[in-house]
């Protein structure tokens, strides 16, 4: 009897266009990449609505010091979270006051990477990223 392989392999997408995240891309990965033709460009999460309690997502920067920034935003201000360097400093964070949209800038390293899941409600992020201050939030 040959090997039997269950389902471990991971969903992953790459982007460098605007994009709506739908409701079906829960567990998947976004590998971004700053580096296309028409400059920055916005990854739009689902409404919380739709995209139901449980839903969660990953991003990873592809490209050392993307040339455009990377903008992840949500459909309003229920955005909470915080960023982690490697030094374990809190690059930004929340603190309570919800946002709107999480911003990878220029400075972003390879491997910087921002994990997203909803409530039903709220969404929350963790960042970890290699240089303090690479992820700033609106």
């Amino acid at each position: 009897m040959g090997r039997v392989f269950f389902g471990v392999r991971k969903n992953v997408q790459a982007l460098d266009v605007a994009y709506q995240a739908l409701p079906s891309d829960s567990g998947k990965i976004f590998m971004l990449d700053g580096a296309n033709a028409a400059g920055a460009y916005v990854v739009t999460l689902p409404t919380v609505a739709d995209a139901l309690e449980g839903w969660s997502c990953k991003f990873v920067v592809t490209e050392q010091t993307p040339t455009a920034a990377i903008t992840i935003s949500a459909e309003g201000a229920i955005v909470h979270g915080y960023s982690e360097d490697i030094t374990a400093d809190i690059g930004i964070g929340t603190n309570g006051t919800a946002v709107t949209s999480l911003i990878i800038g220029t400075s972003a390293a390879q491997g910087d990477t921002i994990e997203l899941f909803t409530d039903g409600t709220l969404w929350y992020f963790k960042q970890l990223s290699q240089v303090s201050g690479s992820v700033t939030v609106a």
